[in-house]
């Protein structure tokens, strides 16, 4: 088994404390996480140096508004890890994703699920408030 294989064996196994699981392909992860899901994959930079690319779809379909942006632009500064974006930002309606990749092959199961709590925890908060509105 290749590190990256071994390294998305272990975040699948890790995600499942944070929700349900999923297994779409060899490649990735998706975890439930509240009301959002999220893909994990694992990209190899060089060897050694492999990350976690995390997608977390936060809010689909949503009217793309000024107030939109000013809210995705506004959480997305308050986020610790991580990015939030709309997925069109000239459309009609629009998803926002939050996007956050890190080098994860050298850390153990604790500090992983660590920072995977805490950027998908942020995703759900962002769709809670995003929703709510």
């Amino acid at each position: 088994m290749t590190d990256a294989a071994a390294l998305l064996e272990r975040a699948a196994a890790i995600v499942a404390e944070l929700g349900p699981t999923d297994r779409p392909d060899a490649e990735s992860v998706v975890v439930q996480v509240g009301p959002t899901r999220a893909s994990i994959r694992v990209l190899t930079l060089s060897d050694g140096l492999d990350v976690l690319a995390l997608t977390q779809m936060v809010a689909m379909d949503l009217p793309n508004t000024p107030t939109l942006r000013d809210d995705v632009e506004t959480f997305g500064a308050q986020l610790s890890f991580g990015s939030l974006r709309r997925s069109d930002p000239d459309g009609v309606t629009t998803d926002v994703l939050q996007y956050y990749t890190f080098p994860a092959g050298k850390l153990d199961d604790l500090p992983l699920l660590t920072v995977l709590h805490i950027v998908l925890a942020a995703g759900v908060d962002a769709a809670e408030r995003l929703v709510a509105k």
